[in-house]
């Protein structure tokens, strides 16, 4: 699930579609609406793309787009699969949902011998259930990593000027305390009030750290995608005689302390993003270009890439999340999830149940709009690291700073992303927030003593148990 853009609700899509009408010639009421789904900053890549298709192909429709891919993809098309997109992106964790609300139409044959050939294995095999595949990969870039700027960090004490770069082994506070040094020689005064963001109020993100003190979750699906089991270790671990051990909760509990922690209290470098109303895009659009308060660092992903290059220029800099520290100082490498999203084909929607010939004409539509020309336009456009093999060897995608560092972190660790309900992370996104409310205004009962943090983890991994069921 890559949390990056907030999706429309189906009304809002059916507004907006009719608000980017794009017709090929003269449109007429008897001609196909084609709608698309994909994440908002690819609607005029997408709609465009879908004009030269049609053009190229002869086909007699129209089009129409909305921002409910991604990460909204699920909880929209769960609404009403006939009324949902006719194609449309979705984060490969959602596979299992999809396809058991009948969204999405296996690929076969000569595509899925196309795609096999043309994109990532990983990537292929994200869209698999059993012996059948689901999706047209579409990137391979789902995790996330750090963004700064090195105008900011350069000569401080958490600057390596040999590697020019962060240190290795980087904490939080150590980009706090660097932003609070004085008479750093040619450095703006005003990175004194530079501010660091990252979402831990939102679940993708904290996730991360309870994969690196040792938590993890498991799902497991029949062949037909229904769910048999769940199980979560986030909070503790049980042995055989029944005795928890709250290691693993504990240790990440102070982890995401100390990612906001300085001197006794919420730094004031630290802003809070959560998965709700203080999105992390938007907060770093927000602060992107701040005098006042500029951003000098920020955890996310590829999608950010182009406006930070543009903001930051030379001095924007991307590398691997750094590292969290537990209860007795123990250092641990922050995670990230690893995943890709896909597009898939809904034989539900209206174009397709209307003939085999239809929904073979929107595979091979999906197909097009994942091919290494249409790939590229999205990594020109936002950063979108492509899983098309053509695409990969583009210089630019094998140079780009922010696709080098997710790659760095890969190799330091990554929880490949699995299908989850739709509701398992909601659990997960209010513990973080509840523990920062803590942190920030002193509320008790629930995070302030061990016993109280014990108690709030268990309700966590029991709750995220119960979502998975």
């Amino acid at each position: 699930m890559k949390k990056n853009f907030a999706s429309f609700s189906l009304v809002g899509a059916a507004l907006m579609s009719v608000g980017v009408l794009a017709t090929l010639a003269s449109c007429g009421p008897s001609k196909p609406e084609i709608l698309i789904w994909g994440s908002g900053d690819h609607e005029d890549i997408y709609l465009a793309a879908a004009q030269k298709y049609a053009a190229e192909n002869e086909w007699d429709v129209t089009f129409a787009f909305a921002g409910n891919g991604d990460s909204g993809a699920y909880s929209n098309m769960s609404i009403d699969p006939q009324v949902g997109a006719a194609v449309y992106t979705y984060a490969n964790d959602m596979l299992i949902n999809l396809n058991r609300i009948g969204a999405l139409s296996p690929v076969s044959g000569d595509n899925l011998t196309y795609i096999k050939e043309h994109h990532v294995n990983t990537a292929v095999e994200a869209g698999k259930i059993g012996s059948n595949y689901y999706g047209y990969p579409l990137t391979a870039d789902n995790g996330f990593f750090m963004y700064y700027n090195a105008a900011a960090f350069r000569g401080t004490d958490v600057w390596d000027s040999e590697t020019d770069n962060l240190k290795e082994g980087y904490t939080f506070l150590d980009l706090y305390n660097a932003l609070d040094q004085t008479g750093v020689s040619g450095r703006d005064e005003k990175w004194n009030d530079g501010i660091i963001t990252w979402a831990m109020g939102d679940s993708w993100y904290i996730s991360g750290i309870f994969f690196a003190t040792g938590g993890d979750y498991r799902v497991t699906y029949d062949d037909e995608g229904k769910q048999e089991s769940a199980e979560c270790w986030f909070a503790y671990t049980e042995d055989a005689s029944g005795t928890k051990d709250y290691t693993v909760g504990l240790e990440a509990a102070e982890a995401m302390k100390n990612t906001v922690w300085q001197n006794g209290e919420v730094s004031k470098h630290f802003l809070y993003s959560d998965a709700n109303t203080n999105l992390l895009n938007t907060n770093i659009s927000n602060y992107l270009t701040n005098e006042t308060n500029p951003l000098a660092a920020a955890i996310c992903g590829t999608w950010v890439s182009t406006a930070i290059k543009e903001a930051w220029g030379d001095d924007a800099r991307a590398t691997v999340l750094p590292m969290v520290v537990g209860r007795d100082g123990e250092k641990y490498q922050f995670q990230t999830f690893s995943g890709f999203k896909l597009m898939g084909v809904n034989p539900m929607c209206a174009y397709a149940r209307e003939s085999e010939e239809n929904l073979l004409r929107l595979h091979d539509f999906a197909k097009y709009l994942t091919d290494a020309e249409v790939s590229l336009q999205r990594y020109e456009s936002t950063g979108a690291g492509p899983s098309n093999l053509e695409a990969q060897e583009n210089e630019k995608v094998k140079e780009d700073f922010a696709l080098l560092a997710l790659n760095e972190q890969f190799d330091l660790g990554a929880r490949v992303q699995e299908s989850v309900p739709a509701n398992y992370w909601t659990p997960i996104q209010n513990f973080g927030a509840g523990l920062y409310d803590c942190l920030k205004n002193g509320t008790t009962g629930a995070y302030d003593t061990e016993s109280n943090l014990k108690r709030t983890l268990a309700q966590m991994q029991a709750d995220v148990v119960a979502a998975a069921q």
